[in-house]
């Protein structure tokens, strides 16, 4: 998970080049001195940087924090690169938003898919913490689970700027009156909840169903292997934690 967690942060490096679209001409209000008039004035970059770093240098960020965590804890090249999923936000669904620009709904849900994974991601933080705190784990490393547990805490520190800002946008946008591609206007609360809704029900619902199906699968062929295999998948599925506690 460490791992896994260090190269989809790493991803997030390209944000650093996104340049969005001026962002002015899809609202009625001036946003020049509101967050949505920020994005392309460094929000983007910020976000990236953090996420991946800068070019040429070796001065790490979110990616690299998470490895130093993984070998500070386990040694390093301990275990084997597994392979990340492609996608870790809502799968395309077609158009959700046909009232306003395309160009506009892609960077919507960019903005709300990133926020829900950001919040998602504090499960993590607060999971590795008290992991990493638990004086009867690492038993003979306490010093350094205690400086891994600080470097989460630092990263967590960042993703918490960037849950502020693309909360801020998302406030913002909802409170603005949005331009339709018809000629029209739309409020930015009509516009924008059914989707959030939507968002929010996947990010807390359909992609715990999906990552709790493919774990067990992936546990359950190791367990196969093994001669008392029917006993220990027995036991594995009753120690399984309910589906609402692990989502609060």
């Amino acid at each position: 998970s460490l791992t896994l967690t260090g190269i989809i942060e790493g991803r997030g490096k390209v944000f650093s080049d996104v340049v969005g679209p001026d962002f002015q001409e899809f609202f009625v209000e001036d946003i020049s001195e509101l967050a949505v008039g920020h994005l392309n004035k460094g929000l983007h970059h910020a976000h990236g940087r953090d996420e991946g770093g800068m070019d040429n240098s070796d001065i790490g960020a979110h990616d690299e924090m998470w490895f130093v965590v993984r070998d500070l804890l386990f040694g390093k090249d301990a275990y084997a690169i597994p392979t990340a999923p492609e996608e870790i936000g809502r799968p395309e669904m077609g158009r959700l938003f046909p009232q306003i620009s395309k160009t506009l709904e892609e960077f919507l849900l960019i903005y709300m898919n990133i926020l829900m994974v950001e919040v998602r991601a504090e499960k993590m933080f607060s999971f590795c913490c008290e992991l990493f705190r638990d004086p009867e784990m690492f038993t003979d490393r306490r010093d350094i689970a205690e400086q891994a547990a600080q470097m989460v805490e630092r990263i967590r520190q960042d993703e918490a700027i960037h849950v502020g800002y693309l909360q801020a946008v998302l406030s913002e946008m909802r409170t603005l009156t949005f331009k339709t591609v018809d000629g029209g206007t739309i409020s930015g609360s009509e516009l924008l909840d059914p989707v959030w809704e939507g968002m929010v029900a996947y990010h807390s619902t359909t992609v715990y169903d999906t990552a709790r199906e493919q774990t067990r699968a992936s546990i359950v062929r190791q367990l196969e292997k093994l001669a008392d295999s029917d006993q220990l998948i027995a036991e594995f599925d009753r120690l399984e934690t309910p589906l609402a506690a692990a989502a609060e």
